[in-house]
């Protein structure tokens, strides 16, 4: 295995394997690694450790499953932002906003007020494609993780009588 797969391993599957021997049912892991990646991948960048810890109260989710998947999938958060602001400047019929990283910086470096001035409709747009991708996906995702942890899922060990 390369350096990748021994890392995926050991930091995302070994963990989630011990969750299911330890007695969370499959749904519930799949439900915990769901809520959490689509609370993740949300484009307000700064909010989703908050967010995950609320949903895992209010839900009853794993938080230990939940602020793994979180941190876990930030460069995803990141790679998915722009992504899901053209998507909502596509729905408004808003015109693309200019997006560049050094762009955004040297922005957000000159004054605070004039960044949210200038990109606060960006993020209302981001947020407008995220919430028309997630709940779709979310179920889709929530389906396929349900049977792929119920195959995982430890076989308990035959009573001798």
């Amino acid at each position: 295995m390369g350096r990748v797969a021994d890392w995926l391993k050991r930091r995302v599957k070994d963990p989630l394997l011990a969750e299911l021997k330890q007695g969370l049912s499959a749904e519930q892991l799949s439900a915990a690694v769901t809520v959490s990646l689509a609370i993740a991948i949300n484009p307000v960048i700064g909010t989703t450790t908050v967010l995950c810890l609320l949903a895992g109260k209010v839900f009853r989710l794993n938080h230990v499953v939940m602020q793994t998947v979180n941190h876990l999938t930030y460069p995803l958060q990141l790679a998915l932002l722009v992504p899901f602001v053209r998507l909502g400047e596509k729905v408004t019929g808003a015109e693309p906003l200019p997006l560049s990283p050094s762009l955004l910086i040297a922005e957000f470096q000159k004054s605070f007020g004039g960044f949210v001035a200038k990109f606060g409709l960006a993020y209302l747009h981001g947020l407008l494609g995220w919430v028309i991708v997630v709940p779709l996906s979310g179920v889709a995702l929530h389906l396929i993780l349900t049977r792929l942890f119920r195959r995982l899922r430890p076989t308990p060990a035959p009573q001798t009588p």
